[in-house]
This record gives structure tokens, C-alpha cells and sequence, in this order.
């Protein structure tokens, strides 16, 4: 388990079944988490419609924990109906995506736009290379209500936490040690942030102990006597494309999911700055290796890849490309002197021109990186295939002097 919203939907649902299926809670609940926004957006928008999911062995459900107009925390469960196996993706708020019709921006963007829900589920479809069928989404507002109406969450408290922020009007003072802690120092302990030496992946696992403690209670008889408000007050709070007859299915085998035989995979990447804008910059060629082992582990049915289709195509255009007319510049991101020179001789032996050499002043990047600056297409990932590099990424300036960047991290060294 890596956050809140994870702990509040496995809980609802493990909730329902200890409650026998709880028809009446379900009625009531399910219309509660209607959202109309949604269901317009994919009638009026086809292409944003997610796939049926009733034929597929693992369904794939987007978690939404939401904080006013942006998406605090996203993470995909991927459930293999057959075994019961799941797995659960994090994806760090701040990591780089193209958005359809957008552009490239932070991930949790996406639900802000006019598009909403919709938008983001084919954003995170389309990052991860996966189907979105589902999603479920959350607003903390209702987070404090929950706690308290369970009676406090008794944990250790990793280390000292305090922050303020006067604009959002959120001030976090928990110290540490063994305490019960309240709906509001819950909430705080959640969006705790800025003292993990790792940001958001810091959060992430700080979190593990909390869901664990948090799903134990829930879903204790001891609960049962509040099933009314508990029902209430997490349906309120939720919305969600989910049918009844599913939240029913899934509350019956989920129950039987061992909690900590949930495998947890966290996007690979790194922290940078790009035009002044912080990310996270994930690793492409690891991104894919983990969604590889991800299916492997979880039963998932082979499927036919991009490569395989569309090869013919591709080669094509990358046999129609006139190398010394791309425009590339090579910057060096490390200390060690030499390594832009040494790929600009490499890249002019197989036919490329390379207009310049220098250096990221004082960003660093553990991984190399080809960046796309004026739309190069298969120049791209010819430019990245010759200079043995991975991470492919897109800032488009058409007014920016070169067609390609390429960026050389401590990983050639």
C-alpha cells in the first residue's frame, strides 16, 4: 500500500463484503458516487471512453485521492480476476507526461482540465501502455470524518513532522513516537512532504505502516456498529464508473486478497528541472521493463506489441531521414570532461551533424536523456537509437534553434 486513497478503497470495498454484499449500503452508496461530469464527458468525447472490461482477465483501476483542482495521489491496481493477484503502480504527482491535447505537463494536471476524469485516465493509459478500465476517485475533504468516526488510527510516528503553509491554511506539527492519531493529524500525516530526502517517494513509503493499521481497523468487527456512517461518510467523498453489480463482485474476492502479498511498483525516475519547471523525470526503458515484470508476475495474457504492427511503417520513415540535415546539440550534465565530444564524434561517423557541444551549468542527471525540441518524430528515435540512449522526452520551442537536445547523464560515465 502506498497511500491514502488506496487504504480508503480497499478498505470501502473489503468494508461491503464484511457486511455480506450489504445490498441496502450499496444501493445508497452507488448513487452518491455517480458523477455526472464524467459520464457527459465520455458521450461527448468518444475517443476518452475507457474500454469494456468484462472480457479481461486484469482490470486496471485508477485511484484518484484529490486536493481542490488537482490530483494529490495516483496510483493504478491492476487485478487479475482469475488468481486474485494484485498490484499496485504509484505515480508521483509531479512526473512529465504528454497530455492529449495539452502538451507535456505534470501528470496530475490532467483532471483539472475541462476533460476531467476522463482526460486523466487516457493520460495514465497512455504513459504506462496499459488499458484503463475503472477509476475511483477521492476527496481528502472527507478523510478527517472518517478517522474520527473510527475512533483514531494508533501508530509510531517515524520522525518529528512540521510544516506550515499559510495559503493552503495547513499546519503540521506531529511529533514523533507511539499516538493515536485524530482525523486532522491523520489528514496532516498523509500530506506530509517536505522533510523525506526524497520528496514524494520519501511519502510514499512513510505511508506503508499507516495503510496497513488503517486497513486492519476498518475492516475489524469492531467496525461493524458504524457501518451506517462509515458507508456515508466514505460515499460522499467518492465518484467512481464503477456498476454496482462490480463493486459487489469485487467486494467478495477482494476480501480474500492478502493485503501483504501485494506486490508494489513505483515509477523509476529522477527529480529535474526543465524551463525552470521542477518534475519528476521518469526513465522510459525501465518505465517498460517494470510493466513487463508487472504482467509477468501478475498473469497477465501476452499481447501484441506497437513494434509488431506498425514495424513496416517505421522504417519507412526512418530510411527516408537525411541524417546531417537534423539539427542536434549535445550537453554534458556531469563532472566528467569530454563525454559531449566523444558522443559528437560517435554521432558524425554514422552520418549525423552535430552543431554543438556544452554543458547543463549546474543540473545534474543521473540519466541520459534525447529530447525532442521542434517535433523531429522518427528523427527522434533514430537520434536516441544511434547514441544508445533510452529516455526519449519532448519540449516542443519552434522557435528553438535545434531539432533534437540530447543530454548526457552520469549513467555514460
Amino acid at each position: 500500500m502506498k497511500k491514502y486513497i488506496l487504504i480508503f478503497v480497499i478498505s470501502f470495498i473489503v468494508f461491503l463484503s464484511i457486511l455480506g454484499g450489504g445490498y441496502l449500503y450499496l444501493n445508497k452508496a452507488e448513487s452518491l458516487m455517480k458523477d455526472k461530469d464524467y459520464e457527459a464527458t465520455i458521450i461527448e468525447n468518444d475517443d476518452l471512453a475507457p474500454p469494456e472490461a468484462k472480457e479481461e482477465v486484469v482490470i486496471n483501476t485508477l485511484l484518484l485521492g484529490v486536493d481542490e483542482a488537482r490530483s494529490d495521489t495516483i496510483i493504478v491496481v491492476r487485478y487479475n480476476k482469475e488468481t486474485q493477484q494484485v498490484s499496485l503502480i504509484s505515480i508521483p504527482r509531479d512526473t512529465r507526461v504528454n497530455i492529449p491535447g495539452y502538451g507535456y505537463t505534470k501528470i496530475n494536471a490532467a483532471i483539472g482540465k475541462k476533460e476531467g476524469i476522463a482526460l486523466a485516465m487516457k493520460t495514465v493509459s497512455n504513459f504506462l501502455g496499459i488499458p484503463i478500465h475503472h477509476y475511483i476517485k477521492v476527496d481528502f475533504k472527507g478523510v478527517e470524518k472518517i478517522v474520527d468516526i473510527m475512533g483514531g488510527i494508533k501508530m509510531n510516528v517515524p520522525s518529528d513532522m512540521d510544516y506550515e503553509d499559510p495559503v493552503q491554511d495547513l499546519y503540521i506539527h506531529i511529533k514523533k513516537g507511539i499516538q493515536v492519531l485524530n482525523g486532522e493529524k491523520a489528514l496532516h500525516f498523509l500530506r506530509y512532504r517536505s522533510g523525506y530526502a526524497d520528496q514524494d517517494l520519501g511519502r510514499i513509503k512513510a505511508q506503508q505502516e499507516f495503510a496497513k493499521l488503517f486497513i486492519d481497523k476498518l475492516t475489524s468487527p469492531a467496525m461493524i456498529p458504524k457501518a451506517l456512517d462509515l458507508i456515508n461518510a466514505m460515499a460522499e467523498n467518492t465518484k467512481t464508473n464503477l456498476e454496482q453489480s462490480e463493486i459487489a463482485g469485487y467486494a467478495l474476492n477482494i476480501a480474500k486478497v492478502d493485503v501483504g502479498s501485494i506486490k508494489m511498483y513505483t515509477i523509476p525516475g529522477e527529480g529535474g528541472t526543465l524551463n525552470g519547471v521542477a518534475y519528476f523525470l521518469h526513465d522510459e526503458q525501465k518505465l517498460r521493463e517494470m510493466m513487463e515484470n508487472n504482467d509477468v508476475e501478475l498473469g497477465a495474457p501476452k499481447k501484441e506489441t506497437a513494434q509488431n504492427t506498425s514495424a513496416g511503417a517505421d522504417d519507412v520513415g526512418v530510411n527516408n531521414i537525411v541524417k546531417e540535415n537534423v539539427k542536434i546539440e549535445i550537453l554534458n550534465s556531469t563532472k566528467t570532461k569530454g563525454l559531449a565530444s566523444a558522443l559528437k564524434k560517435e554521432l558524425e561517423q554514422k552520418g549525423f551533424v552535430v552543431d554543438k557541444v556544452g554543458d547543463t551549468k549546474d543540473l545534474t542527471y543521473s540519466y541520459s536523456r534525447v529530447i525532442d525540441r521542434r517535433g523531429a518524430g522518427n528523427e527522434l528515435e533514430l537520434v536516441a537509437k544511434e547514441a544508445g540512449i533510452n529516455i526519449i522526452d519532448s519540449d516542443i520551442d519552434t522557435n528553438y534553434q535545434y531539432d533534437i537536445t540530447i543530454i548526457i547523464g552520469n549513467d555514460r560515465q
